[in-house]
């Protein structure tokens, strides 16, 4: 008997299923979990197949690296990789897993706790992650999908921390054949080449729609797939089903109801649309996270599909304001941290007060951007959101004096006014501003942010690029030019995708109410619940993550087959 609970859920006995395929694995989603899912499995004799929603594979991984006005390598995060013993390096699991639950439940971290204060199972993942990340990026170099080498000097986000007992190191990258760092898409095009190579198929613009679930035993049996009635399937999956589908960064709803805050745009791939979140619920898994992002600033003009984030706020005479003329944050603290700061609700005023930001630098910064080539590091000032043109761009408003640039700000978010309805300079905007500035002045002159400790961290100072000829005592900071011009650029909370989803256990598979697992059913990537929490580790741990537990799922779900009886 076969039964239909809704679009995604089809209950049925195996034998009365009228399967159009039988393979081993399927894997859905091509990125960066995707294909580590997939070569997992592949490596271990089974029948693989890849299924991609969009026309082309790659995901938000595809993406990274290579979008706005500048080209950046793409890293992996990866505690105790193999790579470390060659730097003199040493990443011992106690210190790692502490710094990583001390950032990812900072409301609930205690160094005395046994869980160090967290829940098991989320303890547990942060374990999982140091102790099969070094399996999974040795797995993908043997298998020739990834040549790796570290980034000896690349800090952690939060490379000062008193739990973080190995603050550089643990980043990798994809060495090109002709030596260079290898962006998003360089990663797919060798992690795919390299499944294709171990006979693993692909099928792109063929959605799952999807899990087709044994009505006795609960147990995913495969999964339906296809847009429309002509190229409708039902595929078996006898070891299982790998979901690598991306967040829900585009679906409206989901984001609206979920996320902590206001976002108002994203950087994931267009088909990220929470294709999980809707067949899990369905199938009765639980989820987890939901309210957590990568969050990253994004330029107003570029929403809601940016093609980068702000990343790097570059410069050093360089400040960031909300629409009363104030600082309200160090402006060069980390993306996905410094983007809660929009989120600041002011109980007197119903709005959010710091929503949205304006970065205003002057001509020093401005000049020391535009001379830069087009390969310079994004720590130096490459990238969004200064532009290189000598012209500018829109997004950057231009003012000879500081009463000027406010008319400018004040013009343009009046072209906004669907997206921001409350945002409006207040009126003393530059007398406020004026007396910020002077602030900011002196405390460049003295090194010390007396506000916010701006420049007062080895990352902080490592990402502030070339220092100029005649410096100040503090790198990241430098007293504006007396007159013009000067520069704005309105900033808003975007995120690179989200990072809540269906619960997953140590062997990547989906999680039910009840907190058991459900059989046949895997997650990996931004569409599952991250073990990061509310953290940004360091850079390249949205994607460490995603080929760790890809990883783990290609090949629990292998096993499973080879336990069952593979289709081959």
């Amino acid at each position: 008997m076969i039964e239909h609970a809704g679009d995604r859920v089809l209950y049925a006995t195996e034998s009365d299923v009228p399967w159009n395929r039988d393979v081993d694995v399927v894997v859905v989603g091509s990125g960066g979990a995707g294909w580590a899912a997939a070569i997992a499995a592949a490596e271990m004799g089974v029948k693989v197949i890849v299924l991609e929603k969009s026309d082309r594979i790659g995901g938000t991984t595809a993406q990274a690296g290579g979008g706005g006005n500048y080209r950046a390598s793409t890293w992996l995060w990866i505690c105790n990789h193999p790579w470390l013993a060659a730097l003199g390096v040493e990443d011992p699991r106690d210190d790692a897993v502490r710094y990583m639950a001390r950032l990812a439940r900072p409301n609930l971290y205690r160094a005395d706790h046994p869980t160090l204060g967290l829940q098991p199972d989320e303890l547990n993942l942060i374990q999982v992650f140091y102790d099969h990340g070094r399996a999974a990026v040795e797995g993908l170099t043997a298998s020739g999908a990834l040549d790796l080498a570290p980034l000896e000097h690349i800090n952690d986000y939060y490379a000062d921390l008193g739990e973080n007992a190995t603050p550089r190191g643990r980043a990798l990258y994809l060495r090109n054949p002709d030596g260079t760092e290898g962006t998003g898409a360089d990663i797919i095009a060798s992690m795919s080449a390299a499944a294709g190579s171990l006979g693993v198929e692909t099928r792109t613009s063929l959605p799952v729609r999807g899990v087709v679930v044994d009505e006795t035993t609960r147990e995913v049996l495969g999964v339906t797939a296809g847009s429309t009635a002509a190229d409708a399937a039902l595929i078996r999956a006898h070891g299982g089903v790998v979901f690598a589908t991306g967040g829900f960064a585009h679906d409206e709803d989901l984001v609206r109801n979920y996320l902590r805050g206001p976002v108002l745009g994203g950087m994931a791939a267009a088909t990220n649309e929470g294709d999980l979140v809707r067949i899990a619920t369905a199938v009765g898994a639980r989820l987890h996270c939901m309210n957590e992002a990568w969050f990253a600033p994004i330029i107003l003009d570029q929403a809601p599909n940016p093609p980068s984030g702000a990343f790097r706020l570059p410069g050093d005479s360089m400040i960031v304001v909300n629409l009363q003329g104030e600082r309200v944050a160090n402006e060069k603290t980390a993306y996905n941290e410094f983007t809660r700061t929009f989120f600041a609700w002011d109980p007197a005023r119903a709005e959010y007060r710091n929503l949205p930001l304006v970065m205003l630098y002057d001509e020093s910064v401005s000049e020391r951007c535009r001379d830069m080539p087009e390969d310079a590091p994004v720590a130096e000032g490459g990238g969004n959101p200064l532009p290189r043109t000598p012209l500018g761009e829109p997004h950057e408003l231009t003012g000879h004096s500081w009463t000027e640039l406010a008319e400018q700000i004040a013009l343009h978010l009046d072209k906004y006014r669907d997206t921001l309805p409350l945002a409006t300079l207040v009126p003393d905007f530059v007398d406020r501003l004026t007396a910020t500035i002077e602030r900011f002045d002196d405390d460049a002159a003295t090194g010390v942010d007396r506000d916010f400790g701006r420049g007062g961290t080895t990352t902080e100072r490592a990402r502030s690029g070339a220092p100029r000829p005649s410096p100040c005592p503090n790198p990241t900071m430098h007293p504006f030019r007396d007159c013009g011009p000067y520069y704005a650029v309105i900033l808003v909370p975007g995120v690179l995708d989200t990072k809540g989803g269906p619960a997953i256990d140590g062997d990547a598979r989906l999680l039910d109410l009840d907190g058991r697992p459900i059989t046949g059913l895997y997650g990996a990537g931004n569409c599952v619940s991250s073990p990061a929490g509310q953290a940004y580790w360091a850079g390249g741990t949205t994607l460490g993550l995603a080929v760790t537990f890809g990883w783990i799922a290609g090949r629990h779900a292998a096993q499973r087959a080879a336990h069952l009886g593979s289709a081959n």
